[in-house]
């Protein structure tokens, strides 16, 4: 057995200790609190990635859609102006073939000199002319319905024209629509390009801080760790201690409470059952109830 002094030496080795127990609880506790609060505000700033992230995927979809729609419109605006290019010449040679079928008629308007020849006949339809004066002018007309007739091939060149005009008409407007497209659609595609980069910027922003607090977490983390295996070899050494304490038949302040705690308990728990079956109650089951209440 131990003298008295060994056993002071060995109560305040073991109240040191119990000290420093609570210490180390209340150290990790904190810094528990504190990891806690880090993995809180990494959660927000994933859910707020999470959040960009979908936003920035729907600006690239929009974006190469309407980058699409541009090329394609593009591909048909050049198509378009081929066909332009093969109308004009179509045109250019038209009115090459009209010169030249006119050129060799010694005609320069067709419809000028059919309405020549409508007039000449009705003057000699209605006027009364001497014969020779009819002979010369039925000669003038028969030149005139000669060089109308060479001119004939006119009209289909002219029918053939108008309707490379109205071609090249309805292409042309079909090329200041697809620019109309194209300029509309390439702004609107920058803008949500624009968007993709600053969504991009921002995501990577919040991906650094999402690191720092996850970093600073895991750093709370390791230390817990460490706390608490140091509190591990505490709880080994108080309870060497106490088992040392209680083999020399010292008891101890928590065990007596504990005890004490115990005991009122179960008294309490026999008063309780007195006033169920209605038994009278002594001055101490009174006492008892009044501590019991307190606590």
């Amino acid at each position: 057995m131990l003298d008295e002094s060994e056993i002071s030496k060995l109560l305040a080795e073991y109240n040191s200790v119990k000290t420093e127990v609570r210490d180390l609880r209340n150290k990790i506790n904190f810094l528990d609190r504190k990891k806690e609060e880090l993995f809180r505000e990494k959660r927000k700033i994933s859910s707020d990635i999470h959040s960009r992230i979908r936003v920035a995927k729907d600006s690239k979809d929009k974006r190469n859609n309407l980058t699409e729609a541009v090329k394609n419109t593009k591909h048909s605006k050049e198509e378009i102006e081929a066909k332009i290019i093969v109308l004009d010449e179509e045109v250019k040679k038209l009115r090459e073939e009209k010169s030249k079928v006119l050129q060799k008629s010694g005609v320069e308007d067709p419809m000028m000199l059919k309405k020549n020849i409508k007039k000449l006949e009705f003057k000699i339809e209605t006027e009364g002319l001497t014969f020779e004066k009819e002979k010369e002018m039925m000669k003038v007309l028969s030149k005139m319905k000669k060089q109308y007739e060479n001119t004939k091939s006119i009209s289909d060149i002219e029918n053939k024209l108008g309707s490379k005009f109205r071609e090249l008409r309805d292409l042309r407007t079909m090329i200041d629509m697809t620019k109309k497209i194209v300029q509309v659609s390439a702004k609107e595609s920058q803008k949500h390009h624009v968007e993709l980069i600053e969504s991009s910027k921002e995501i990577d922003e919040l991906k650094k801080k999402e690191d720092d607090f996850e970093g600073n977490a895991n750093k709370f983390k390791a230390e817990i760790s460490e706390l608490n295996q140091e509190l591990d070899k505490k709880f080994e050494l108080m309870n060497s201690l106490k088992q040392k304490l209680t083999d020399n038949n010292v008891r101890l302040k928590e065990d007596q409470e504990k005890s004490n705690h115990e005991i009122l308990k179960q008294k309490d728990e026999q008063v309780q059952e007195k006033i169920k079956t209605g038994k009278k109650l002594t001055t101490e089951d009174l006492l008892i109830l009044q501590r019991t209440m307190k606590n």
